[in-house]
This record gives C-alpha cells, structure tokens and sequence, in this order.
C-alpha cells in the first residue's frame, strides 16, 4: 500500500531589538504550546528553525524549554535545522559573514543538541543560485524554497512532490519544495480537511511532500491562538496524523534523503516566495503586476501561463527606499573594514555587533512592520554603533578624522566625520547630515524614515470599513487598527534627514508643511563640498550656487559632541518672496518621553508646534537619555511628529517615526547660525 510521507517543519524567529514582553508573548501563545503538544504524539515528527536571536532569548528566559527540545531531537522526534545564526538574508551580506554565520549556527546546534545540523533554513527563502556552493561548503546538504521557486524555473507539476538536486561550481545540494497549497490550508481548514488533502497526493508509490512554515502562524498571527490551541486545532492534527500513520506519516528531512532519490537536477533562479516579488514592486509597477495577473486568472490558459508570471527582485528594496539603502550599505562598509584589518577580524564582540546588525527584517517591507518599525531598524544602528566604536578605538589613533567615498552608490559623495563621540555623515546631495550617531549612547538620531506611497495605501480607506472573517492565512488580511488612516497618507517630495535647506512661502503655515506645501527643498540638488584639515578640527564648506541665490554652508566639527554650522549669503534675490529654512528630523522612539526647554518654558510634546523669535531649543528624551541643545540665529520654530501608515500582521497601522523640527530665518542678515549639541542626561 503507498503511502504519503509528510515532512513538516516550522520556523520560529524574532528579530534582533525586538521587545522582551514580544519575545515573551510569542514564547507563551506559539512556541512553547506547539512543542508541548508536538510532545504528547511522539509519532508526529518535525523539522525545527529557530533563529539565533529567540535561542538566545529562550536560553536566558526560559532554558527548561531547550531541555524539553533537546529530549525530543534525542528521541528522533524533531529534527533541527540550521541557518545564518542572527537570521540575516544571505545573498545581502559579504561571503565571510555568510560562512561565519552559518557557521556559528551549526557549532551552537552541535553544542546544544549534540548533532551535526543537516539542512539549513534560508531566510525569507531568498534564494540566489550560488547560495548552493555556500551551503556545500559550510557542510550542509539540503534546504526548503517555495514550489514557486521552482515553477520560475519552469517546471509545470500541479504539486512538487520529493526534492530535487542542484549545484553551483560542482557543488551540490538538496532542495526540498515547500507546498504553496498547504501552506494556505494549514492551519487555515479544518484538521479533517487538512488531513485528507494529504492523502489525496497519494499516487502508485510512496510519495514524499513538504511544508516548512512560519511557525507564528500556530498562535501568534492574528485568531490564530483561539483557532490553533483554544478550539484544539493543532491537537486534532496531530491526533488524526497518528490515527491515519498507515497513510501519512510524518517524516524528518534526513530520513527522507534516506528513503526517497531525488527526482531530478534543477537549477532555481534568483527568487524569493511569491508575495515578496510583489512588495518589492514599486505601487505604479505593482498595480500593472496587479492587471496582468487578472488578465492571466481569467484567461482560459492561465494554468499554462501563470508559471511565467513572477514580481521583482529582492535586493531592490535597497533602491525602493533610499534609507534602507543607507543601512545597508553602512553595514556592508563596516564589514568590509573589518575583515580587512587583521588586528580586528578574529574579534569576537566586533564580530558579534556587526552580524547583529544583518538580521534582516530591518532591511525590507511587505505584509509585517519590518522597516518601518522604528525599534527594529534601532537596533540595527546600535549594533553598527557599537562595532564601529570598538574598530576606531583598536585602529584609529588621533580624532577627528574625515573619510570621504559613495559608499551608498547613489551618485553622491558621503563624508563621515568622527570623533570619540559623534558619526556625523554629510551627503553631497543637498549637503545633507544623513547620519548623527551619538556614540556615547550608541544611538542613531538619524534613524528616521521618509514617507512615500506603498502598494496596500489604496486599501486604507476600504479597510476601516472590513468586518473580519475569522481564522485566515496573513495574506488575506484587510483591516484597520484605527479610523481615519487616509488622513496621514501624506508623502514626502524630499528625504527627511537632517540640515535639510528648504525655501519657504512666506505665508506657509504649521499645517502647510506638515502636509508638505509651500516647500521648496534645496536638498535634492547636489553642492560643491570641500574638506579641510586643521589642528582644531574639520570645516566642510558646502556652495550652493544658483540664479538668484548663492550662500556658502560651513560645517565645522571637532572633538566634542556638537558640530556647527554656519550659512553666508552673497545673494538673495531669491529670499524677497521666501523665507529660508533648516529642517532637522530627529528620530526619538517615543514622543511621550520628549519634552522642549525654550524661554525658560519646558514643553510637553503633544503635537504640532509653533515657537516664535528663538535663539535657543533644547530637546530632552528621558528614553534615551540624551539632551540636544540648539543654538540658532534668531528663528520661528515649527515642530511635528512624523507618521506613517504601514502595514503589519495585525492590519494597517499608524506609527510614530520621529520628530521634525524646522528653523525659519527671519531676519535679512548675510549670515545664519545653528548649532548642535549633545549630552548626556544624568
């Protein structure tokens, strides 16, 4: 009699800075109750990934849970997976930091478990083909990608059945499909049905399928905890697959290998899970996506086309949001420097802050907060922070010191000043802070966001308006957390960064430029910048040079934690019809913990802000501990919180990402003064 084998694995992550109660909360409503009733059908096994961030956590929080897991990969129950230890996406990262992560996973599944991992689990199934002699080589032989992966290739099964063999340079590798059909079904039908469509792909012999899933969606998606444990879901399931074992049964990945051959040799293009190719797209390209895939579903030969159809390419988040392109280019320039120094490349603490900050989900954006979570990209900064302090310290022996390159390829010089206490990193383009990392608290005050149209913004108003359906995959979720979300679906025509030059109506308002009107930024034009060296320190000197306005934007910079700018008008035709305006974006995690001290006033943040005829503001954030002091020539003031509208699991959400606080000269001198400084509180 044939039989179906089913090999069923989950994923369990959390990203790197996410917040404890998080981390606890997903520990008691997803990871802990699957294992705890995984444990009572020791017939039903399973294939477990769980990312270096949540094994840290459970090792501090909860150890008795990996003495559980431990006595069930012991008993052949599960069998554990490796992977890049701090999650990050491996095709993004340079090859030394793929190995080494890799790895650091497979030494700790070695330790703990006492077993030699076998397979690995690629991070958002981001898949590039050379991916399969990197695996090889890091002593690993098989792996999960969607079927849709295979499908790109051009491969037309109904259902992909088995695993597949594949290689790059001569080295090969096992690939396992993952079931898109399961992957909806379970745990989204009921546990009958999903045990039937098991059986269903029964053929002559014995047949081998697979789902590797996101295990928070055993508890932790949205119904998911009521549907899975409350109305015992997951029980029934593995009730039924123990009942039914003569016709399914469970089966781990090496013991497939062992008892299946593999059905051919494939080679799998560049490609992630379906829905990931759509977010990637921009919202004019996607919406085009959108009409062609309809065009196809509704044609009599969709089934014969829709294989052809795919959206974009993972890496292109990093030309989608200019931000993110930031980080990781930072990221990369980082490690770059530290694999190239050999006083430094075998340090264990660098090396630890700077794989920290791989951990992908701050580096792109789809149906989950991902970059658009202030504390997640934070986190990210802090670790860069950290490890960029510890290589000055072993390498760098005078500050301040200037370097000068476009590391981030877009077209535009960076200029990194530094000193033992600030990053500070000016861009040609609109001769722009676009880094202020205040290394005394490892914390980026340019970690902030510019808002721009997403794909799912059409979706907002209709969403509010969604009655939900129960129990659903992720995917199908439409809804709004709060009312009124198409209110802030406002879009910046210029990156929110910091020294930002804008020319301004002088009847502009609060609500103008909160809304972006009456706004002529200079920050999109590119300015002559010169660096000289002194004894006292740095000077930049930015020119920018147009009919009818022509000044000169000195940055001075030292060894203490401030910088100084000064502007020099020599004309100013332009400024009869607009006033001249600096615009800092401060990225503070939360503005509740804000207060402004001007006047002798101290102000709490509650909203928007207007401040008249000021020379001095000063910013206290009892989060973080850090003080901003301002400095300005005689100014108006205009101060507002950021917002934006994404998505996350949960529905459409606004989210605080920073404070924008602009200084409006008034007065007609040839000259304009502001400066910052930072301290520490306490």
């Amino acid at each position: 009699m044939s039989k179906v084998y089913f090999l069923f694995g989950v994923h369990n992550h959390q990203p790197v800075g996410n917040f404890d109660y998080v981390f606890e909360d997903a520990f008691n409503r997803c990871y802990a109750p699957f294992i705890d009733i995984l444990e009572k059908y020791p017939l039903v096994k399973c294939n477990l990934h769980i990312t270096g961030p949540l094994y840290d956590w459970i090792i501090s929080h909860r150890k008795h849970f990996m003495d559980k897991i431990k006595a069930m990969v012991k008993k052949g129950q599960l069998e554990i997976i490796s992977g890049g230890y701090y999650e990050p996406i491996l095709p993004i990262i340079p090859d030394e930091d793929k190995y080494s992560q890799i790895e650091l996973m497979n030494k700790f599944i070695k330790n703990q478990f006492n077993k030699n991992p076998a397979g690995i689990w690629i991070a958002e199934r981001v898949w590039e083909p050379y991916l399969a002699r990197v695996i090889h080589n890091s002593s690993l032989s098989y792996t999960f990608l969607d079927d849709t992966h295979f499908r790109y290739a051009g491969l037309s099964e109904e259902e992909f059945l088995g695993y597949y063999t594949t290689e790059d340079a001569g080295k090969e590798i096992f690939v396992f499909p993952i079931s898109k059909t399961l992957r909806y079904k379970i745990p989204f039908s009921q546990a009958h049905e999903a045990v039937e469509l098991l059986k269903s792909f029964a053929n002559n012999g014995d047949t081998l399928i697979t789902l590797f899933d996101d295990g928070e969606k055993f508890g932790l998606w949205p119904h998911t905890f009521d549907w899975v444990y409350n109305k015992g879901w997951l029980d029934s399931f593995f009730k039924l697959l123990t009942r039914n074992i003569n016709a399914v049964e469970t089966i781990t990945a090496s013991e497939a290998i062992k008892k299946f051959s593999p059905k051919s040799l494939v080679y799998l293009p560049t490609a992630s899970y379906e829905e990931m190719g759509e977010w990637v797209l921009a919202p004019g390209v996607f919406r085009s996506f959108e009409e062609l895939q309809k065009y196809i579903t509704d044609n009599p030969k969709s089934v014969q086309w829709k294989n052809f159809l795919r959206g974009g390419f993972f890496r292109n988040f990093s030309a989608k949001y200019p931000r993110i392109n930031f980080m990781h280019k930072k990221m990369l320039f980082l490690s770059n420097k530290i694999h190239a120094q050999r006083k430094v490349k075998d340090s264990k603490s660098i090396l630890k802050h700077l794989w920290r900050a791989q951990c992908n989900c701050g580096y792109w954006h789809g149906i989950f907060g991902g970059f658009y979570l202030g504390h997640i990209r934070a986190a990210i900064y802090e670790n860069l922070i950290k490890a960029e302090k510890e290589f000055d310290a072993r390498v760098l022996k005078n500050f301040p010191i200037a370097e000068r390159r476009d590391f981030n390829f877009d077209g535009y010089e960076e200029i990194t000043l530094k000193n033992r206490h600030l990053i500070l990193t000016l861009s040609e383009k609109g001769a722009t802070i676009v880094e202020l990392s205040y290394k005394d608290k490892c914390f980026n005050l340019l970690n902030t966001i510019t808002r721009q149209e997403e794909s799912y913004h059409s979706r907002v108003s209709k969403a509010a308006q969604e009655k939900e359906n129960g129990i659903s995959t992720i995917h199908d979720i439409i809804r709004a957390k709060e009312k009124g979300l198409e209110n802030y679906l406002i879009y910046d025509n210029y990156e929110k960064v910091s020294l930002v030059d804008n020319l301004l109506r002088k009847d502009i308002s609060l609500e103008d430029f909160s809304k972006q009107k009456k706004v002529n930024t200079l920050s999109n034009f590119r300015y002559q910048v010169s660096l000289s060296k002194r004894k006292s320190g740095i000077s930049l000197r930015c020119r920018y040079k147009e009919e009818g306005l022509d000044f000169l934007k000195k940055v001075s910079f030292a060894n203490n934690p401030s910088f100084d700018v000064e502007y020099v008008f020599s004309k100013t035709a332009l400024l009869e019809d607009y006033y001249f305006g600096v615009e800092f974006n401060i990225y503070l995690p939360s503005k509740d913990s804000v207060k402004f001290l001007t006047k002798g006033d101290s102000l709490s943040f509650d909203g928007n802000m207007v401040l008249n005829n000021i020379d001095s503001l000063v910013i206290k954030d009892s989060f973080t501990g850090i003080e901003i002091n301002f400095n300005v020539s005689l100014s108006d003031v205009f101060v507002v919180p950021l917002y934006s509208v994404s998505s996350s699991e949960a529905g459409f959400e606004k989210a605080y990402q920073q404070i924008t606080v602009l200084f409006i000269r008034k007065e007609r001198s040839s000259s304009y003064r502001v400066t910052c400084r930072l301290r520490k509180e306490g």
